[in-house]
């Protein structure tokens, strides 16, 4: 297979994070830009050489669905959020969540956990999911990437 041709499977640590945030087991929700979003199981497709990787990824049937494509080498940082939720309608709630980073430090896509609460209750196996998945890529709340890698922040 060439550098530049389509390739469906994760080729790094962040690809594989992605990967697991849009599978069935936290059934993410992701945000990218002004009012976009993709929520639910999708399979995503990562394409393009190791310095210019993107993320493809497709929620729903030809007439009606939604695409998201997301440039993974410019991601520069990760930050696994957990805190009070933004929206005045969930009052006591909290939100779990994925922010990915570019170069400014501002949110290129973020991915917030999907049907986490049950009435005024969060769902245990959510937060036992989350909280799974942060042990797996670095057990931190912050991790700097470097060519598809998390690692600590810098000092």
């Amino acid at each position: 297979m060439s550098a530049t041709a389509g390739i469906s499977e994760p080729a790094s640590e962040l690809e594989r994070l992605i990967a697991e945030l849009s599978g069935p087991g936290l059934q993410g929700v992701f945000d990218f830009g002004v009012d976009c979003h993709l929520a639910g199981v999708t399979k995503p497709v990562f394409r393009g050489p190791a310095d210019r990787r993107w993320w493809h990824g497709v929620l729903g049937d030809d007439a009606a669905s939604r695409t998201l494509d997301v440039r993974v080498d410019e991601v520069t940082g990760i930050w696994f959020q957990r805190g009070p939720s933004m929206f005045p309608e969930w009052p006591g709630q909290e939100v779990l969540g994925v922010h990915f980073l570019g170069p400014g430090g501002g949110d290129v896509l973020h991915c917030f956990v999907r049907d986490l609460y049950d009435a005024q209750r969060m769902r245990p196996e959510k937060l036992a999911a989350w909280q799974a998945l942060r042990e797996r890529y670095g057990n931190r709340d912050e991790s700097r990437v470097d060519q598809g890698r998390l690692l600590p922040p810098a000092v």
